[in-house]
């Protein structure tokens, strides 16, 4: 999937930051001199049946799998494998975006991201995050808005 040509089809505004190769937001924060708190977690889980789900939280908090457990009516939720993750997305881990993925996924936000006007998302390749507006993130992901932030211990 070519994100930047999904973003231009879809009437998002984006910007494109190029880095070095990261895995997490705190590795991706240092290498691009992006705030944490100004960066989204895009991460897949899978629930006891094989059913895959999208959290997304800042970079300066985790998932609470109990909490998208509860908002997703799931059970069981266990981070997907990077195989599994990037087969359903289209892109690798520490590169997905909360957007344009290969498949529709059900997409849960947290209530701080979408406090934000705009956030830095996995650009399609662990070599680049991308800014977009919260509000196109939403309308594109069909997002659900949850509490599904902990902070980061």
């Amino acid at each position: 999937m070519n994100l930047t040509a999904y973003l231009k089809a879809h009437g998002a505004e984006f910007e494109f930051v190029e880095k070095a190769t990261t895995h997490h937001a705190t590795e991706a924060a240092r290498a691009s001199g992006i705030p944490l708190e100004q960066i989204a977690k895009t991460i897949v889980f899978a629930d006891d049946a094989g059913r895959l789900i999208v959290g997304v939280v800042l970079g300066n908090h985790m998932v609470s799998r109990h909490k998208l457990e509860t908002c997703s009516g799931s059970k069981r939720l266990e981070v997907a494998t990077d195989t599994v993750a990037e087969k359903a997305t289209g892109f690798p881990t520490g590169g997905i975006p909360p957007v344009g993925h290969r498949r529709p996924l059900p997409v849960y936000v947290d209530v701080n991201v979408e406090r934000m006007e705009h956030v830095w998302c996995g650009g399609g390749a662990r070599t680049r995050l991308v800014r977009l507006r919260v509000a196109d993130m939403l309308r594109l992901s069909g997002a659900r808005v949850c509490d599904i932030a902990i902070a980061e211990p």
